[in-house]
């Protein structure tokens, strides 16, 4: 089995961007490469950006595709086939001195991710930092990093991680908030009070977010500006471009050029 150290993978680095116990690489993929179980020294998050693969692990399939992010335990052993050509890859990776800076284990930032909004929009804000200044991989990204996560962050209850999956089940339209406090048995008032301490925004934050996940793979697959608006429901291409441009730090027009 192939152990890929600290900032290699499998495909070819076109860039690369380090500081502070992290790693942003940029990786294309051309042409076949060994599709053998595998795995990687740090804990890292991959962005896929255009393609995709069928990825393996132990016990578990998926079928990845532009857009979606993808979180690695350090060692966790995966391998992947039927990649599409071209394929291009934006790996996160974090170092243990991160961690130990930080005070986080790994099973905490795992766990943590899942609710606070580290997504393709975070990593293309990222991205778009490093490309501008690589100084900022330091200090300004990490607390990017780090602010959505809770140093004392503990497992969350049962309504969250019920609550999570609604939201994202039923983005597109999404039911009142009295109607989600009825689906995950808690009062309204348990949803406003606490959202954001489990979120890292606010429940309104929260889904204009998961709009622009959505909209990030049709960039990619060159649906038109107006379309996007109008598939993710905003109310024009003014209020999808402004939107957009928050979340990821790029226009639109900016982000299908990368």
């Amino acid at each position: 089995m192939i152990r890929l150290s600290s900032g290699t993978y499998l495909g070819e680095n076109t860039s690369r961007y380090e500081g502070n116990g992290i790693q942003l690489v940029d990786t294309v993929y051309h042409q076949v490469v060994s599709n053998d179980w595998h795995s990687h020294e740090h804990t890292h998050l991959t962005l896929v950006l255009d393609g995709g693969n069928r990825e393996q692990r132990r016990g578990a399939d998926y079928q990845l595709g532009a857009g979606q992010v993808i979180f690695y335990h350090s060692d966790e052993v995966h391998r992947n086939d039927h990649t599409l050509f071209p394929s291009r890859n934006i790996n996160l990776e974090i170092g243990p001195e991160f961690f130990a800076k930080y005070e986080l284990t790994e099973v905490q930032f795992a766990e943590a991710i899942k609710f606070h909004n580290i997504n393709a929009s975070f990593i293309l804000r990222v991205f778009k930092e490093a490309e501008l200044n690589e100084d900022a991989l330091t200090d300004h990204v990490a607390e990017l990093l780090i602010s959505p996560l809770n140093k004392k962050y503990k497992v969350p209850p049962k309504w969250v991680r019920e609550l999570h999956q609604l939201l994202n089940d039923n983005w597109q339209e999404i039911p009142s908030l009295h109607a989600l406090a009825a689906l995950v048995s808690v009062h309204p008032t348990t949803i406003s009070k606490h959202f954001t301490q489990y979120f890292g925004c606010t429940l309104s934050q929260y889904l204009r977010k998961l709009k622009i996940e959505r909209a990030i793979p049709m960039l990619r697959d060159k649906f038109s500006i107006s379309e996007i608006s109008y598939f993710c429901g905003f109310a024009d291409q003014s209020h999808f471009i402004r939107t957009f441009k928050t979340e990821t730090g790029l226009l639109p027009k900016a982000f299908r050029k990368l």
